[in-house]
């Protein structure tokens, strides 16, 4: 594909559908108003540096991969391999929690009786909807991010808007004094991963890098408008949720439909109104997974075309050059995934949590190596022939990578190890899991490693 189609406005879109997610707004409004206060921290010690970090690295080495690419820079083959496996599989484990949530919105609006194996089965049509979407052409496919940004915003806002409606209305669901807002470590530190998590995106667009039709100009102005844009409605919606609804009754899944009926009751139509923005809901899920996987399947077909991962992963489109052998193996993943923690969940709000905090946990590994490689690739090329130099004082840089790699760190040990939670079952298979798909990774490396040892060897005789 020798046609750049990403414009400004569409890198603007991209990383809004990318970082403003709306699964896990509940989630982190969970523990209360102090979440006002850790967003703030996230935001100055996490989003802030990161963001530059993305910005700088995707105009000086703009190209499809992205992370992927500028780990193999850094570190080399063997890494950017891990990296691309990592980077993949997260999206494919995230789709399942994503969609059952969706389909807990699904219940709530239309089908109050809906079993759990329905549920499942909701979620895994949304997954090869999804599928079918990220084989298209990205001419066409970008449209999806582009509205489900549109939808986001919206939602997040009424949220905001609601809940000071509420509170003037009806007072505070949750007082907002000094000592509500000042963190505490128990509940604060188990859900910061997830924050943490809700805040990572700025270098998606990096992935399909060669698209961007102008990276050194386009790339700064969007996501540095993208990023002050999501800062405000983050906390915004968070402050609206926790206006409208008292802590305890805020869910994982139906937390935002909740807060969003109780804020509309009063209107006239409100359950047309409540119905419509619950849709608005469903298609930003969608828009979110599409948004992902579209940029980790380019990764992986890149690192599938580099010899990093098996061929199957870089079969593209004939017409299109879209990656549908990473979008049908992300499929096949998701679906496996559902259907196994389908068998072993309770309920829907158990098996959502397994498969979210699962998935953001391998989410996570990735940018374990992300600001390293800044850190490498700064002190290796000083200067830059192309692309901008954004942090340029020494302390400056190691800072910018140290404070949001130690946040990532710490969001990786609490996914494992949740504060205050002593569950030595969720400990255990969520180290066996980790395990596995590290495992499975390693195991494809080395096969591949093998196969081109031995090819050479037989050319050499």
């Amino acid at each position: 594909m020798n046609t750049r189609r990403l414009t400004r406005k569409d890198i603007t879109f991209f990383t809004l559908s990318a970082v403003l997610t709306i699964d896990g707004l509940a989630a982190a409004a969970s523990i209360g108003v102090q979440s006002l206060t850790w967003w703030l921290i996230a935001f100055l010690f996490f989003a802030i540096p990161y963001t530059l970090i993305s910005i700088e690295m995707g105009t000086r080495w703009p190209s499809r991969g992205g992370i992927v690419h500028w780990v193999k820079l850094a570190f080399g083959p063997a890494w950017s391999a891990r990296t691309s496996w990592l980077y993949w599989v997260n999206v494919a484990l995230w789709m399942p929690a994503t969609f059952i949530m969706m389909a807990g919105v699904f219940t709530k609006m239309f089908w109050p009786e809906m079993t759990l194996a329905s549920q499942i089965l909701f979620a895994l049509v949304a997954t090869w909807l999804t599928v079918l979407i990220c084989c298209l052409s990205l001419e066409t496919g970008k449209w999806i991010p582009n509205a489900g940004a549109c939808s986001k915003v919206i939602v997040v806002f009424l949220l905001g808007i609601g809940g000071l409606m509420t509170a003037w209305n009806s007072g505070l669901a949750n007082p907002v004094t000094l000592q509500t807002l000042t963190p505490k470590l128990d509940e604060g530190l188990r859900f910061f991963p997830v924050i943490i998590f809700s805040l990572v995106g700025f270098d998606l667009v990096s992935c399909i890098g060669d698209e961007i039709k102008d990276p050194e100009k386009d790339l700064p102005v969007a996501q540095l408008f993208a990023a002050g844009l999501i800062t405000v409605l983050y906390l915004f919606a968070v402050f609206g949720m926790l206006a409208a609804l008292p802590v305890e009754e805020i869910g994982l899944i139906n937390g935002l439909l909740s807060t969003l009926s109780r804020m509309m009751a009063p209107l006239p139509g409100s359950n047309i109104i409540t119905m419509a923005l619950g849709l608005l809901i469903m298609f930003s899920l969608v828009a979110n997974m599409v948004t992902w996987s579209i940029g980790a399947n380019y990764a992986a077909a890149e690192a599938a075309r580099c010899e990093e991962l098996p061929g199957i992963f870089g079969i593209e489109h004939g017409k299109y050059g879209t990656p549908v052998g990473a979008s049908v193996l992300s499929g096949l993943l998701a679906s496996l995934a559902i259907l196994l923690y389908g068998v072993m969940a309770e309920s829907a709000d158990s098996l959502y949590w397994s498969l979210f905090s699962f998935a953001n946990l391998i989410f996570l590994l990735p940018y374990l190596l992300l600001f390293p490689a800044y850190l490498v690739l700064k002190k290796r090329y000083p200067l830059p022939v192309d692309g901008l130099q954004i942090i340029q004082r020494r302390w400056l840089i190691n800072s910018a990578a140290l404070a949001p790699w130690l946040l990532t760190a710490m969001a990786v040990f609490f996914f494992v190890f949740p504060v205050g939670v002593y569950d030595p079952l969720h400990t255990s298979s969520t180290i066996l899991g980790l395990f596995v798909v590290i495992g499975i990774g390693e195991w494809m490396r080395l096969h591949r490693q093998f196969q081109k040892e031995k090819l050479s060897g037989c050319l050499a005789g």
